[in-house]
């Protein structure tokens, strides 16, 4: 189950990246991860091989971890795009808003 949960939110990564509602903070954490393994320095020196890749596959759980309610927001199966290509998220419904009928135009629409 964990290992299933975890590809779910490494996939929703790139509908968070792509969505401007996003804050920019949330997806610098993302950036600064990537760079980070693509650099050539780490904490932990890789001199014993698979425990220098530690601290990147540690790095990436906390990440993940930190950043998960806003990845499962981000899941396909979360999002619904519309005809207007814009996502909307499918948990959140409008609440607390007012509008007013105009009668004469609502009788122009009728028919």
């Amino acid at each position: 189950m964990f290992r299933f949960m975890l590809f779910r939110r490494i996939r929703a990564i790139i509908p968070l990246m792509k969505d401007r509602e996003v804050k920019w903070w949330k997806k610098a954490i993302f950036i600064i991860g990537v760079v980070y393994l693509l650099l050539p320095f780490d904490l932990i020196p890789p001199l014993v091989p698979l425990f220098g890749w530690l601290d990147d596959v540690l790095l990436w759980i906390a990440i993940l971890y930190f950043m998960g309610p806003e990845l499962d927001r981000h899941m396909p199966e979360n999002i619904d795009r519309g005809s207007n290509k814009k996502y909307r998220y499918k948990d959140e419904d409008v609440h607390e808003v007012e509008f007013t009928v105009n009668e004469e135009e609502a009788d122009e629409y009728k028919g």
